[in-house]
C-alpha cells in the first residue's frame, strides 16, 4: 500500500531542496516561543519516548510484554520518560496522554528510525521470535497511524515532539541497508542526510495536517552513552552525532521559512547530556557513566535514583523527570531580557501619557 504522504506532494516540494546542504554549518537558533498550555501532546519517536507502545504491540502479537520486568510497563527505562513528565507538568494528574496502541497520541515506539523500519526486527537484543512484532514500525508507521486515527486538537494549545535517529544507526550499523524514507522510498546513500530528512518530512507532513507547535530535540552523543563509553567504536558514534545534529539544525533552519507560523523549538540533548554526566551531583545524581541495570546478569542497582542511566542507552526515570524538566523550560521559556526591556519601555509610555492627559 502507498504511503498516504507520497509523491508530488507539498510537503515533498518543501523538503526537496533542503538535502544538499544538509551538513553544512549550522546556523544560530531561531527565535523560540512559548506555550502557555497545553491540551494535546502527540510524539513521534522510539525507545526514549515509547510510553508502552512495545509493550502492548509484543502483548497483542506474543502475549508478552517486552521488555520485560525489571523494565517498567513495557518501557525502555524503569518508569515513566520525559515525555509523560512533560505532559503531567502541564496537566497534574490528568490521565489522557497514553500510547497510540491504547487510543492515545504518543506514537513513539522502540526501536523506530526515522524511516520506514524498526531496529527491533534485526536487534540481536529482542528474542528471535518477538523480532517480527517490530517489522516496518518507523516513523513512517508512526505517521500513517496518526492520519488514520485524525485526532480533533487546537493547533495553538497543541505540542508535536518528534525526537529520532540513533535507531537509524544501530539499524545500519547491523544490517549495513539504510532505514528508508517516510514515503517508503530506499533513501539516498548517505545515513546522516538521509535521516535529516526523514526528520523534516515528518515535521512538514504534521504541519500540512495543523500542527504549529513543534519540539524537536537532537540526538544524544552515542559515543558517551554506557554501552560505548571507553570501547573503539565511541569516536566514531560521537562523530556521527556531531556530524546528525548540526545538519538537523541547518536544516530546521532552511525549512523553517516556509512553515508559516510554525514554532520549531529545538532542544541540545546532546549538551544536556554532556552537562549531566559531568557533574551528576548537581543534578542531583551520583553516577553519571554507568547503567543502574546489569543485563547479563541480570541485576539492579541499590538506588536507581543515584544513576542517569537505566541501561546501557536508556535513562532511568529520574533522569526522564530531569530531561523534561528541561524540555519543559524550552517550552515555557523564562522571559528574555529583551522582552522585559519593552515591557519596560511600554511601562514608561504609559506612564508617561497619563501624565499628559493630567497636565
Amino acid at each position: 500500500m502507498a504511503h498516504p504522504y507520497d509523491g508530488g506532494s507539498t510537503v515533498n516540494r518543501i523538503v526537496s531542496c533542503i538535502a544538499a546542504g544538509l551538513l553544512g554549518l549550522a546556523a544560530p537558533l531561531a527565535a523560540q516561543a512559548s506555550l502557555s498550555s497545553l491540551s494535546s501532546l502527540f510524539v513521534f519517536g522510539d525507545s526514549l519516548s515509547d510510553g508502552g507502545n512495545s509493550g502492548l504491540l509484543t502483548q497483542a502479537y506474543a502475549g508478552v510484554v517486552f521488555p520485560p520486568p525489571p523494565y517498567y510497563n513495557g518501557q525502555y527505562s524503569n518508569g515513566p520518560v520525559a515525555v509523560e513528565y512533560l505532559w503531567q507538568s502541564f496537566n497534574p494528574g490528568d490521565n489522557r496522554f497514553k500510547p497510540s496502541l491504547a487510543g492515545g497520541t504518543n506514537y513513539a515506539i522502540a526501536g523506530a528510525t526515522t524511516g520506514t523500519v524498526n531496529y527491533n526486527s534485526v536487534n540481536p537484543n529482542v528474542p528471535a521470535a518477538l523480532q517480527p512484532t517490530f517489522d516496518q514500525k518507523g516513523s513512517a508507521w508512526q505517521l500513517r497511524a496518526f492520519a488514520a486515527q485524525a485526532p480533533v486538537f487546537d493547533p495553538a494549545t497543541s505540542l508535536f515532539v518528534v525526537w529520532q535517529f540513533p535507531n537509524d544507526v544501530f539499524y545500519a550499523s547491523q544490517t549495513g541497508q539504510l532505514p528508508g524514507t517516510v514515503p517508503g522510498s530506499p533513501g539516498g546513500t548517505n545515513l546522516v542526510t538521509n535521516g535529516i530528512q526523514n526528520i523534516l518530512t515528518t515535521v512538514a507532513t504534521l504541519y500540512a495536517s495543523g500542527a504549529r507547535h513543534f519540539l524537536v530535540p537532537n540526538m544524544p552523543d552515542l559515543g558517551s552513552l554506557p554501552f560505548s563509553i571507553g570501547t573503539p567504536q565511541a569516536p566514531t558514534l560521537t562523530g556521527i552525532t556531531s556530524l546528525f545534529n548540526a545538519g538537523l539544525d541547518f536544516g530546521l533552519d532552511q525549512l523553517s521559512p516556509a512553515l508559516l507560523g510554525a514554532d520549531i523549538m529545538r532542544f541540545d540533548t546532546a549538551a544536556f547530556f554532556a552537562g549531566v554526566q559531568a557533574n551528576p551531583a548537581a543534578y542531583g545524581f551520583a553516577v553519571g557513566d554507568k547503567a543502574c541495570l546489569d543485563a547479563a546478569v541480570p541485576s539492579v542497582c541499590a538506588d536507581p535514583n543515584q544513576y542517569v542511566f537505566w541501561d546501557g542507552v536508556h535513562p532511568t526515570t529520574r533522569g526522564h523527570q530531569v530531561l523534561a524538566e528541561q524540555f519543559r523550560a524550552t517550552v515555557v521559556p523564562a522571559p528574555q531580557t529583551w522582552a522585559l526591556l519593552l515591557l519596560g519601555l511600554g511601562a514608561i509610555a504609559a506612564v508617561a501619557r497619563r501624565r499628559a492627559v493630567g497636565r
